[in-house]
């Protein structure tokens, strides 16, 4: 009897033992949480026992206890690193059963489809929400993969440019003669004079080559005191066809212009492109862009992402104003320690732990989330170190009591023969 009765307490201290390794072997593990074992003794009880003269029968491992407190959380500055200063788990789809799965391990990162995901491949599970971040919906079953497209926006070719220029009131550029004795080149620099690049965008919303020259047909005389530029386009190397109306503007002896407002559609085999040179002027000073428009768009790329405190996915893209693409889903149970554990710091409901309750961050019963920081393992090596050695005396004291429950049936069985 005694024999098992030590056998019941090495096996209690190497459990004890074993789960104190676990703790420590998962001291930098994100979002790790330690656990305990938790014994009870062992009676044999019948009818006819006298409790005054019983003898327990050692001792069982009654549960393994998981501490549900909360880690250091360290800064990492990265946006997809996202801590729970808080009680609740980030909801996630996957896991052991293909289901959803449970974890506050928050080092997330993108897949190439933008999914967020953990290191495990689990999508990350969140809300619904319109663009100024108000929900949509709080019911569970509306939770998705939250999703970030590297980009937005349908591309646009350039149909319209307006382009507000200065023209210097004396002399003639580059031209050589006015008007110009060899006609409009645009490989002949001497043919104009002057000529902008601009930046416009084809069907993908790629730039492509386009440029405005200016030839030089008249300037102030004694009948005229006014100064006229005929406009020229190339686009991708190639001239343009003007308009049927020659497009040209005309300055008076104020500078002001008199002639060329409104569009001057230029084609080409790209499509036609309409000019816009409303607000230009005639001064002292040097031939310059004032301003320059154009209405093609391309597709505007990811520039910035952040995510507040109640989970709310704010992106932004190119120039423009941020916007919400999703609410990360969080959830509670009325029992964490009935939560199943399956690896990687991850759980999934069971029986015992209850339905889970879905919320956001900073709702009643949950967590702020803190993006850019991960929490820690809340495992205190010290603290596990001198447990150990203390799981360790056990077992090397159960050990002794074994060889001495040994040694005495020996005895017996020599006393026999």
């Amino acid at each position: 009897m005694s024999t098992q009765i030590a056998l019941t307490g090495l096996k209690a201290a190497q459990a004890d033992i074993s789960n104190t390794s676990h703790n420590i072997a998962n001291v930098g593990t994100t979002g790790f949480q330690r656990s305990r074992v938790e014994f009870g003794d062992l009676f044999s009880t019948s009818p006819m026992a006298n409790p005054r003269t019983q003898i327990g029968s050692g001792t069982k491992l009654l549960a393994t206890q998981r501490i549900f407190e909360q880690g250091a959380v360290t800064t990492t500055g990265n946006a997809f690193d996202l801590a729970l200063e808080g009680p609740g788990f980030f909801a996630l789809q996957g896991g052991e059963t293909g289901g959803r799965a449970y974890s506050r391990a928050g080092a997330f990162n993108l897949d190439p489809s933008g999914r967020v995901i953990d290191s495990s491949g689990d999508f990350l599970l969140g809300f619904p929400v319109a663009q100024n971040g108000t929900p949509l919906s709080r019911d569970p079953a509306a939770m998705r993969p939250i999703q970030i497209a590297s980009q937005t926006g349908a591309a646009r070719a350039t149909s319209t440019v307006e382009l507000d220029l200065n023209f210097p009131a004396s002399g003639q550029g580059r031209q050589a003669t006015v008007p110009s004795a060899v006609g409009f080149n645009p490989g002949d620099p001497t043919s104009y004079a002057y000529s902008t690049p601009m930046s416009i965008l084809d069907a993908d919303g790629q730039p492509v080559d386009a440029i405005a020259y200016f030839v030089k047909t008249a300037e102030p005389s004694a009948t005229s005191t006014d100064s006229t530029f005929e406009v020229q386009l190339s686009y991708q190397g190639s001239a343009m066809t003007p308009p049927a109306t020659p497009p040209e503007l005309t300055f008076d002896a104020f500078g002001t212009m008199t002639g060329g407002f409104g569009p001057m559609t230029f084609t080409s085999l790209s499509g036609p492109l309409t000019m816009d040179f409303t607000g230009s002027q005639m001064s002292n000073d040097a031939f310059s862009v004032r301003n320059f428009e154009q209405d093609g768009e391309t597709k505007r790329s990811l520039s910035n992402l952040e995510i507040a405190n109640d989970g709310v996915v704010w992106a932004t893209y190119g120039t423009q104003e941020a916007i919400a693409i999703g609410q990360v889903g969080l959830a509670n149970f009325a029992n964490p320690n009935g939560l199943k554990q399956i690896g990687n710091a991850t759980f999934v409901e069971t029986s015992e732990s209850g339905q889970p309750d879905i919320g956001q961050g900073g709702a009643s019963g949950f967590g702020s989330i803190r993006s850019g920081a991960l929490e820690s393992s809340n495992v205190d090596l010290t603290a596990e170190l001198v447990h150990l050695i203390t799981a360790q005396r056990n077992y090397q004291a159960s050990a002794k009591a074994l060889e001495t429950s040994s040694s005495l049936s020996q005895t017996i069985m020599n006393m026999r023969t």
